[in-house]
């Protein structure tokens, strides 16, 4: 975090004990778990009681999406939902500038991987199923006030959200990249038709943004992407994070949720809003990857969109019902600089990491072995790599380009050009392109490691 940056935040902690009438006693910053954002766990004795806080701040600029999608917004939603008794966190107080949310703690853990236990496993799955078909049910018109848009079209239902996504994400980025490109281009010509009641949806819902506590679900958490729109859209994020925190027996939860809900499960939906679903990561995180800098999650954000470019080919092969073909990769070519990247991993991983005590502090070199390990591949694999990729896009093209960079902007020009006729070739090539970029990650995804998509029936 830069001096100015944190100058800024550090106003919010004498604010919060005048807001509070209390001292603060315990203060510890979030690392990972915050998703990337500013966050703190905040401890206040307020008349000799000790009062238990969650301090969700806001992302920086990078993130362009937060423009719209604002920590003042959620914070409305929030206090709507509580208002309606769905168990989400009592907002207590909101800064406005920098924009932070201070949040009554809630008991409960959110790493879901945790549980081990199928029996609890299934009670905590249970629970979240019957606490989203509530949050579906809640008046959608409650959260006009909050400045939620209440789409009336389909396609309004269908592409509202878009509407923000790919605004914000053209206006952040330099090089746009062709595979989104193509996305919003198909999903703007494929908007489901069929009639339906739309609902607030959380927009990232799942295993990972719940708290849980004795087999149930404590809360809801995480409500920055709710917009109100076809409930397959939570369908399709919580099939976005069974990919690193798994449900399992996911048809199986699909049906029981069309129980709970009463709602059929809409499969050409479905597999419209898994496109989108997958499609919003490296849309949010294109700009992010523009203006990396050593003070951000370098390495998960790098992670993450690699593996979204994957996942986005593979939702649209199955939406467009094209077969996908196993990527070769070439072999690996060691030089002179080899044993330099594997003895800095085995000093970070093996003599740093383990004598750092601070959390956070041990989550930044996480970021750093990781990094590490990406360029180790980049230095053995990359090269030859990048050949492929000119040669995959000269198939495409017709012309075999100079360098990938001017490549991909004529790839993005002839994806903008085309029409659907085109579909299956663009696909298959995002895909051999996602799996090249991925296989460079390999090692440091992550949760995402070795992750697929769980089949719908």
């Amino acid at each position: 975090m830069s001096d100015d940056l944190l100058t800024r935040w550090e106003q919010i902690f004498p604010w919060l004990e005048g807001e509070l009438g209390g001292r603060i006693t315990r203060r510890e910053r979030q690392g990972r778990e915050s998703g990337g954002r500013y966050a703190w766990f905040v401890d206040l004795d307020v008349g000799g009681r000790e009062v238990k806080t969650y301090v969700r701040g806001t992302r920086d600029d990078s993130f362009s999406y937060v423009k719209v999608y604002s920590t003042a917004r959620e914070t409305k939603i929030l206090q709507i939902l509580h208002d309606e008794g769905i168990p989400v966190p009592e907002v207590l107080a909101f800064h406005e500038d920098p924009q932070a949310a201070v949040l009554a703690h809630v008991e409960g853990r959110d790493n879901f991987n945790l549980v081990t236990d199928p029996a609890e496993r299934d009670s905590i799955a249970e629970h979240f199923l019957e606490t989203l078909a509530e949050l579906h049910s809640v008046d959608i018109h409650l959260f006009e006030q909050a400045g939620v848009l209440i789409p009336e079209t389909p396609e309004q239902i269908a592409l509202n959200d878009l509407d923000v996504w790919q605004s914000t994400y053209e206006a952040g980025v330099r090089d746009p990249l062709p595979i989104l490109s193509f996305a919003c281009r198909w999903l703007r010509r494929n908007v489901p038709r069929n009639k339906l009641d739309p609902v607030l949806c959380q927009g990232d819902t799942g295993p990972g943004n719940l708290l849980y506590h004795e087999g149930k679900v404590s809360a809801l958490v995480d409500f920055e992407l709710a917009h109100i729109s076809d409930p397959m859209t939570d369908i399709a994020c919580v099939r976005s994070r069974d990919l690193y925190t798994p449900i399992d027996r996911f048809p199986e939860r699909l049906a029981r949720y069309s129980e709970l809900s009463g709602r059929e499960i809409d499969f050409e939906a479905l597999h419209f809003y898994s496109v989108k679903t997958q499609a919003l990561v490296p849309m949010a995180l294109a700009p992010v990857m523009e203006n990396l800098h050593a003070g951000t999650e370098h390495a998960e954000w790098i992670a993450q969109h690699v593996f979204y470019l994957r996942t986005t080919a593979q939702a649209l092969a199955e939406a467009i019902g094209v077969e996908l073909e196993e990527v070769e990769l070439p072999d690996a070519r060691p030089t002179r600089f080899s044993d330099y990247f594997d003895m800095l991993i085995e000093n970070l991983e093996e003599e740093q990491s383990p004598a750092i005590e601070d959390s956070f502090l041990r989550n930044r070199m996480w970021f750093a072995s990781r990094l590490a390990r990406h360029l180790r591949h980049a230095d053995r694999s990359g090269p030859a790599f990048e050949e492929q990729e000119l040669d995959d896009m000269g198939e495409l093209l017709g012309k075999r380009p100079a360098e990938v960079g001017e490549g991909h902007r004529r790839v993005d020009q002839l994806v903008r050009g085309s029409g659907p006729e085109r579909d299956a070739d663009f696909v298959r090539y995002f895909y051999r392109h996602a799996c090249r970029e991925e296989a460079l990650m390999e090692g440091a995804l992550g949760l995402c490691e070795g992750a697929q998509l769980a089949p719908l029936r």
